[in-house]
């Protein structure tokens, strides 16, 4: 099967509808599931449903891109392909961008192919607090590595940031080390995953998961926002909302009618829905247990030229050999970003950019137990809160040690720790010394990956959603996404997520 399949362009206006393909009609329809979010975990369950005869529509409140849509501009992607164009924060004791995908295809579209098994020894514990399914985890991520084409980055594209990682990495015992795996089976090395591919040459979700559902009776909404979930006795009955134009605000009214109610909105945005209806919530667990996969790193200065730009985004990662919680993942952006993020102001700007052909950079995240919360706003809009605790702290610190010493092995010149008020260090232990003393607030944190506000479990008290995908107090209303996941990875998340729909998807098939 060819991971990479753009036949579902060919839809666009028959099965795949957008405000522009639509019209300012009003839009009432009668099915037998309604899917709210067309990520991953949607796509997923719309495939395996259609695939059992159901009929299905999925609902999208972002855009259908076809192929040779994206370009390398990071603005215009911030614009068209991340939730809130990208301005989602986290509050607490640090501040914490939180980004997410936005479109057909979710976060797939923007993230850099990824495709890790989410170790045992999380998976076990799952399966200890009640969900079966995962005793059948190596048919599951088995069957979802073939279907988007999941194999290791070639060293040929992974670029020369990948390599002075692996040479790095390959100096410190005890260090698994490794070309990523990814499902980006046509990568070129552009570098510039996070703003949509731009060579056709990643398998995300609506190159793979997309086509194979619309072979079947299912059909696509985009740029369609639900506003509300539809409940009569306890039970979903459909969802209603606005198909919004995304250029002129215009929009048409939308009620769609199903026995089967499934969120799949993602980890912010399918916990805001039930917290604006009050639904679903008698555990009170409704957006709390939110975690992230937050982040940090490191640039390395050599005499040779990196060019970070050129080569895969992502391609070489690295276990910490005694925290299994700390991930070590190379990254590339295209200058601006890095000069945005990590760049200085004034005299040293200049110095900066002169040396930015001969930066190598790798960050690391952790498997975070912290946690935050999503909820609502005096106005019913959007909070994010999260603080952490001491023990990701000392995450945080053997992260960035982690990183450092790497690129010090690998023959870098100068090491900048990506901290606050931190500098390019020419000697290790003078910068072991420095991290050593850094506090949560001084890492230039990132994060993504969102989960856990709508955690799975048997005991209705503790969570928000049975263990075969429905919620303990609406019949009929189901989640499949990054939401159910009771805690953090540790690993990126979308063969988790997608192997999830597999098994939940299958599930409500056969009830």
């Amino acid at each position: 099967m060819n991971p990479i399949n753009f036949e579902a362009q060919n839809y666009l206006g028959t099965k795949i509808q957008t405000a522009k393909t639509w019209g300012a009609k009003p839009l009432n329809l009668k099915v037998d599931v309604v899917i709210v979010g067309a990520g991953p975990g949607g796509l997923t369950t719309a495939a395996v449903l259609g695939e059992a005869g159901l009929s299905v529509v999925v609902v999208e409140a972002g855009h259908f891109w076809p192929k040779g849509s994206f370009n390398r501009r990071q603005s215009w992607a911030l614009k068209n392909l991340y939730q809130d164009r990208g301005t989602r924060i986290m509050h607490g004791n640090a501040f914490v961008p939180l980004a997410s995908g936005a479109g057909v295809g979710g976060g797939t579209l923007v993230n850099s192919g990824i495709s890790f098994r989410t170790p045992d020894r999380i998976l076990d514990a799952w399966e200890a607090q009640g969900l079966e399914h995962w005793r059948d985890r190596d048919t599951l991520y088995t069957e979802v590595e073939q279907m988007i084409g999941v194999q290791p980055t070639r060293a040929a594209v992974a670029g020369k940031n990948s390599e002075i990682a692996r040479r790095g990495f390959s100096k410190m015992p005890g260090v698994k080390h490794d070309y990523m795996p990814r499902n980006t089976p046509g990568c070129v090395g552009c570098g510039t995953c996070q703003t949509g591919c731009p060579s056709n040459g990643k398998a995300s979700s609506d190159v793979n998961w997309l086509p194979r559902a619309l072979k079947t009776d299912v059909r696509i909404f985009a740029d369609a926002r639900v506003d509300e979930i539809q409940v009569q006795n306890k039970r979903a009955v459909g969802v209603s909302g606005q198909i919004v134009h995304p250029e002129t605000g215009e929009n048409s009214a939308f009620e769609i009618k199903a026995d089967k109610v499934i969120l799949a909105a993602g980890a912010v945005n399918t916990p805001l829905l039930l917290l604006r209806q009050g639904l679903a919530n008698s555990s009170d667990q409704v957006g709390r247990n939110l975690f992230v996969h937050p982040g940090c790193g490191a640039l390395g200065v050599f005499k040779e030229e990196i060019n970070i730009f050129s080569g895969a985004s992502q391609g070489y990662y690295a276990e910490h050999p005694t925290d299994p919680d700390v991930l070590g993942e190379t990254f590339s952006a295209p200058p601006e970003a890095f000069f945005s993020q990590v760049g200085r102001a004034g005299p040293e700007s200049a110095n900066f950019l002169a040396q930015m052909r001969h930066m190598a950079s790798c960050g690391f995240l952790i498997r975070d137990e912290s946690g935050g919360r999503v909820s609502l706003d005096g106005s019913g809009g959007l909070k994010l809160t999260y603080n952490f605790k001491d023990k990701d702290l000392r995450k945080f610190v053997r992260g960035a040690k982690f990183v450092t010493e790497m690129f010090f092995l690998a023959g870098s010149r100068e090491v900048r720790p990506l901290l606050r008020g931190g500098k390019f260090f020419s000697s290790w232990n003078e910068a072991r010394q420095w991290i050593s003393g850094a506090s949560i607030g001084d890492f230039m944190l990132y994060a993504s990956h969102p989960m856990g506000t709508c955690r799975m479990g048997a005991d209705p008290k503790r969570s928000v959603v049975r263990p075969d995908g429905r919620t303990h107090d609406i019949e009929g209303l189901y989640i499949t996404d990054s939401s159910l996941h009771p805690s953090a990875l540790g690993v990126n998340p979308q063969m988790t997520i997608m192997a999830h729909s597999l098994a939940l998807g299958r599930k409500i098939a056969s009830s």
